[in-house]
């Protein structure tokens, strides 16, 4: 999707509840508009249990309609599908149909800048598109095969397989040189040093706070995941400590699994890291859900017993009318969390004093530990 494209958008909402269903009708929302899809109108279909058609036949009727009267191209589904569920609804809809998966893909393959980035998009790409083939007409010449390459007797679609396959394979070895040269810099560079990594939801904030606590200017943005590719750079806490900081790609719900396999080596960064700096955006009436999402991720990477600060930001937003159950929610949070929280404005630089102290009060703690149980 490199211009604007008109689409209508199915949801099959098995939360029942108001509040779920207006949360995540406003995220996709926002992955639409991060990956220039226009939505012109929204399907919800509330469900007991999963269809094999995603929807029943009903609203795929009255979605059909809606296609044909909004004169739309395309189908986004709040949802990974099956390919067998794929091949349904474009069959359907005769129509191409992109699901929250291929949605998300699309954007970081926008995104990624470096090769290591790259690399990465192109492995989740081609790992979310074996199982489809047989769906799709996939000349995958380009990759690589064409004439003279096909085995006797093999199809199109066994072509294809074999094709992707190889192209997986080499990506993969690709990605294990730029691993072992990462790890390379890495033991270099935590030598003696303390380290902490940027870890939250996408667009809390976590670019403007690593330009503010290295003083660099990197191209942070108002976008779902304006950074891929991890960035280090020396912290400056007020005293002059050995001290890094990485900032590193920024989580979402239902993250798809392909995407976190094939950024294992970048989000490997955090497993070398003495200190999380957990980046909330609470002005957003749904923190409480990102931090659980952000949190699962971090538990099924095995980083549940990192020593963490949640960091909540974007506090001068919480000055617009409208926001006191907000703060109370937040305040509410806050009651459990008095050693490891800290509100700040990024924007605004507000409290980054305070940011700067409660870091460097867990690094002193970590160095008192380590003195302790050091042998002499």
């Amino acid at each position: 999707m490199h211009k604007s494209e008109k689409a209508l958008l199915l949801i099959a909402n098995m939360q029942q509840d108001k509040k779920g269903l207006d949360y995540r009708i406003e995220e996709i929302l926002n992955l639409c508009d991060t990956g220039k899809v226009d939505v012109e109108g929204v399907v919800v279909q509330n469900l007991k249990k999963p269809q094999r058609s995603y929807i029943g036949s009903g609203k795929l009727n009255e979605s059909k309609r809606e296609v044909k009267a909004l004169n739309v191209d395309l189908i986004i589904v709040d949802d990974e599908l099956s390919p067998n569920q794929q091949k349904y609804l474009e069959d359907f809809f005769k129509i191409k149909v992109l699901d929250r998966t291929a949605l998300i893909l699309d954007i970081f393959a926008s995104r990624a800048r470096s090769k290591e980035g790259r690399l990465q998009v192109s492995l989740a790409q081609m790992e979310f598109l074996l199982p489809r083939l047989a769906g799709q007409w996939s000349h995958l010449e380009r990759l690589g095969g064409g004439i003279g390459t096909r085995g006797p007797g093999e199809t199109q679609i066994e072509t294809d397989r074999r094709l992707v396959r190889n192209s997986i394979k080499k990506i993969k070895k690709d990605l294990e040189k730029v691993r072992i040269s990462r790890n390379t810099q890495r033991n270099r560079r935590i030598k003696n040093l303390f380290n902490i990594s940027l870890v939250g939801y996408t667009n809390a904030g976590k670019s403007t706070i690593f330009e503010l606590l290295t003083r660099k200017n990197s191209a942070s943005s108002n976008k779902l995941f304006s950074t891929l590719d991890t960035k280090v750079g020396k912290a400056f806490l007020g005293i002059n400590v050995n001290c890094t900081i990485s900032d590193t790609v920024g989580f979402v719900d239902k993250l798809p699994t392909v995407l976190v396999d094939a950024f294992k080596a970048t989000l490997e960064e955090l497993k070398y890291s003495d200190l999380l700096l957990h980046i909330v955006d609470c002005s957003n009436p749904n923190f409480d859900k990102q931090i659980e999402v952000v949190n699962q991720l971090l538990d099924d990477l095995g980083l549940e017993k990192k020593e963490m600060i949640y960091v909540f930001n974007k506090i001068d937003r919480l000055d617009e009318d409208g926001n006191e159950s907000l703060k109370e929610k937040i305040k509410q949070f806050g009651n459990f969390m008095t050693d490891s929280l800290v509100s700040i404005s990024s924007k605004e630089e507000v409290n980054i004093d305070q940011l700067n102290q409660i870091i460097l009060k867990h690094i002193d703690t970590s160095y008192n530990r380590v003195m302790e149980y050091t042998v002499y």
